[in-house]
């Protein structure tokens, strides 16, 4: 049996990270192949040039990214790709081409149906099987099961190959005291959604002429359909955990085109003695689900891509919520997000080393972008934004929790409903801060890992990350790694822990979902070096953040004739009031002046914080006087810079910055120190969070 390249790639990390060896038999696929090394295809240019060589399936992602379409589809029409794959042996993915190449007269329609067929079979064959619901066989042990025959939709064929993953590489003693699983689980497939919509004529809907409420009260008032109603009885019944009802669409979360938080998800306790309530419950969030796929943020946003609303199958993935009950309380000890690259990398970190964010209880503070912990999984005890003691001024002190008691309300699906905030006092009559936070002792001036009597509580998750209370990091790393390679592209995890409160028991990682982390936007194809210099506003060698970012049209900077770092405090409230007018007109603009951005210092920059200029998508950081300034990579700015996805560029020579250009545009508003002004034509800006360039 052949081992792939990313079999043995896995194989090598797994042991380097836990130094234990997969045998090379262990749950392998069976699927096998006779192939000639030797046999490829070679791309050619009209001189006859090689500019592209095919191996293997892998390349064929590299070449929709580096050769022309229309070389692309020449080769395709004279059924080249088929017939390759046939030979090697992929019979069932060489019939999809072979339909395609003699079905497809559109350039641009083959190259998206071809990312199509990649990407399902780069997820086939990293899949596990998902069986259909049974009533008379349900049981709660296994994991993830489906209701129709349709498809699974973007977050199910992920947790999908998880499932895989861990039954395929991650062994039960690889982490000590820390189990790795996903959360009980039913899908509806993606034909329940279109049974739905044609039972209940709302096809014929122009949901552009209808509010968002409109639409969900138009949904709400049809009934489900009837052949699910008894699956979906016995799933309810013998589930008493709360429950989270997820979009799982066919764009959403695609790898080649993500759709991720367009759709609306719902969260309820599901704590009714009634099984009829609860079963109410769950239709009602099931069809308030299908109606986000026609709210007016999905419709913009697909408006935006080359796919049309029509193309949209809803798949609905329901999950008990990962967490330990609390009094009337429901919520996991932590909750996650892990991310395989990192577009803002501080200190020794480097971009591919990835970065982690941890917060208590569920995981809202993080996707708002509230109170998190960060940590670099390759070097988890480097401080990222700034001293232990600098982040105590901004550690989580509240975090979110289910109410079992919350008052469970159709009308109105706002979370707030069912979710409510709690302090630390809260989470220590709980008992779950042993291993997740550290206490300052005054009289010390010193900071310890756990709690103590008498000292001010840091949620820091230090006995975990620094001193190795639960192997999480090593958990993590090798689950950002294993993904990574399976699914050749940077990934994004969502995860929950639980820390149970007696030690004999073992804590759980719960994955959530995973997702492709090449939004649109930021999955650019651009060589930054080949464009004209004399077109370039700003330049940088050492950007941070990743993406293209159009459509500004107003600038705000320091006129540095004027200004000295004497003056920076001063500055501070002239910038917050042209921002505030700014955000209040809904313009975002970029923010230039000199020093170090959000520095505590004023001698080294403007001593802003983030509030100040949070109207601002791009920051250009300018040289002063020649003098060298660190960016402030370790504050807590720079944290909410990163929440923001605001992109950095830092400009080390005058000659980056053409001023000329800069001081001949329309001023809207001047004070002492600061300009505002607004150019004729929109900004690019542009950055390549790989090699750290970037310019407008």
């Amino acid at each position: 049996m052949i081992i792939s390249e990313k079999e043995q790639k896995i194989e090598e990390i797994i042991q380097q990270i836990t130094g234990k060896k997969i045998h090379a038999n262990q749950n392998r696929h069976t699927k096998t192949f006779t192939r000639d090394e030797d046999l490829k295809i070679v791309i050619t240019d009209k001189n006859d040039k090689e500019i592209f060589c095919i191996k293997k399936i892998d390349d064929f992602e590299i070449l929709l990214k580096k050769v022309d379409k229309r070389i692309i589809f020449d080769y395709a029409k004279k059924n080249v790709f088929s017939e390759w794959l046939k030979n090697i042996g992929e019979i069932d993915i060489a019939k999809k081409f072979l339909l395609l190449e003699t079905e497809t007269t559109n350039v641009e329609d083959f190259i998206s149906q071809l990312k199509n067929i990649i990407e399902d079979y780069r997820y086939s064959i990293n899949q596990a099987p998902i069986s259909g619901f049974s009533r008379k066989t349900e049981d709660p042990l296994v994991k993830i099961t489906k209701i129709g025959e349709g498809a699974l939709g973007g977050k199910a064929r992920g947790l999908s190959f998880i499932a895989k993953m861990l039954s395929t590489y991650i062994s039960e003693d690889m982490f000590p005291g820390l189990k790795i699983t996903i959360p009980r689980s039913i899908v509806l497939s993606t034909d329940i959604f279109g049974i739905f919509m044609d039972h209940n004529n709302l096809y014929g809907l122009d949901f552009n002429q209808l509010s968002d409420q409109r639409i969900a009260a138009k949904f709400m008032e049809k009934d489900i359909p009837a052949i699910i109603i008894g699956d979906l009885r016995v799933f309810i019944k013998n589930s008493r955990k709360p429950l989270i009802v997820r979009s799982s669409g066919l764009l959403e979360d695609s790898l080649m085109q993500p759709f991720a938080g367009i759709y609306e998800s719902v969260i309820f306790p599901n704590d009714s003695w009634e099984t009829d309530t609860r079963f109410q419950e769950i239709c009602n969030s099931i069809k308030y689900v299908y109606a986000s796929t026609y709210f007016e943020k999905a419709r913009t946003y697909i408006k935006n891509t080359p796919k049309h609303i029509d193309d949209e199958k809803m798949a609905v993935l329901i999950q008990e919520v990962a967490g330990i009950k609390h009094e009337n309380y429901f919520y996991p000890t932590i909750s996650g997000v892990a991310k395989s690259y990192n577009y803002y990398p501080s200190g020794p970190c480097k971009p591919e080393d990835g970065i982690v964010y941890l917060a208590l209880g569920l995981g809202k503070s993080i996707v708002d972008g509230g109170s998190s912990f960060a940590f670099c999984p390759e070097r988890p005890k480097a401080p990222l934004f700034g001293t232990s003691k600098e982040y105590m001024k901004y550690a989580q002190t509240k975090y979110y929790a289910l109410n079992l008691k919350s008052i469970y309300r159709f009308a109105n699906f706002n979370e707030k409903i069912a979710l409510e905030k709690l302090g630390i006092n809260d989470a220590k009559k709980h008992g779950i801060l042993d291993k997740t936070v550290s206490t300052y002792i005054h009289q010390d001036d010193q900071i310890y890992p756990g709690i103590y009597e008498n000292g001010y509580i840091v949620v820091d998750f230090a006995p975990i990350i620094n001193y190795d209370s639960l192997p999480l990091v090593k958990a993590l790393k090798l689950l950002l790694k294993v993904s990574e390679i399976a699914l050749s592209y940077p990934v994004e995890i969502e995860f929950a822990v639980n820390i149970p409160k007696e030690e004999s028991e073992s804590a759980e990682i719960v994955i959530l979902q995973i997702r492709n982390m090449l939004t649109p936007e930021k999955n650019i194809e651009i060589n930054i070096d080949q464009i004209k210099r004399e077109n370039t506003l700003f330049y940088s060698e050492n950007a941070l953040g990743n993406g293209i970012i159009e459509n500004l049209k107003n600038i705000v900077y320091i006129d540095q004739g004027l200004f000295d770092l004497s003056n920076s405090t001063q500055v501070v409230n002239q910038i917050k009031n042209i921002n505030n007018k700014l955000m209040d007109e809904k313009k975002p603009y970029v923010l230039v002046g000199p020093g170090r951005w959000g520095s505590t210092d004023p001698w080294l920059g403007v001593p802003v914080i983030w509030s100040d200029i949070a109207g601002a998508k791009v920051i250009v950081e300018t040289p002063y006087k020649e003098r060298h300034i660190d960016p402030s990579q370790g504050s807590h700015f720079f944290h909410d810079m990163i929440a923001s996805q605001v992109v950095y560029l830092i400009t080390k020579k005058e000659k980056d910055i053409d001023w000329e250009w800069i001081k001949k545009q329309k001023v809207v508003e001047e004070t002492e120190f600061i300009k505002h002004i607004q150019t004729q034509k929109p900004l690019k800006t542009i950055v390549d969070g790989k090699i750290g360039k970037g310019l407008i």
